[in-house]
């Protein structure tokens, strides 16, 4: 909504910038610098950045029914070096598996906004190798399976 040049934004804190808490409700997450929208200051409610950018965050969603990984294929020989779990609940766990059923990679998800990567290693942090992966996640009451590609 605009009012005499400025904008009014509902925004949400990022748990993992300085503070641990998880916090919820809102539609965005400032961060950095507001100069790329060409203002001074961004200010409203409790909240005021300046000269910071302004990165739009999904919040968490209710449940994990659209929750997917991307890139997939990953190909690390066309410069992929992580994944990313989106559209992920407030709290869950990613379950990464081998087609033979051996677990790979647990990953727990315990911020704000939807979405947590996966840097491609293991539970003992070594990278993975070439494959289908399967993957279960745990969201609040509801679960999500699938699959995806990774390429060396």
């Amino acid at each position: 909504m605009l009012l005499s040049d400025s904008w009014r934004i509902l925004i949400s804190e990022q748990a993992t910038v300085g503070n641990s808490a998880v916090k919820t409700g809102g539609l965005y997450s400032l961060l950095g610098s507001t100069s790329q929208l060409g203002s001074g200051s961004l200010t409203g409610g409790r909240y005021t950045v300046s000269w910071g950018t302004v990165n739009s965050w999904r919040p968490a969603q209710a449940n994990v029914d659209k929750a997917h990984i991307y890139p997939n294929p990953c190909n690390i020989r066309d410069g992929c070096s992580a994944v990313t779990f989106t559209l992920l609940t407030l709290r869950a766990q990613i379950d990464v598996y081998t087609v033979s059923g051996e677990r790979v990679k647990r990953i727990e998800k315990v911020t704000n906004i939807d979405s947590i990567g996966w840097d491609l290693r293991n539970d003992s942090g070594r990278a993975v190798a070439s494959g289908l992966y399967l993957y279960l996640i745990r969201g609040e009451n509801s679960t999500k399976r699938g699959k995806f590609i990774l390429i060396r």
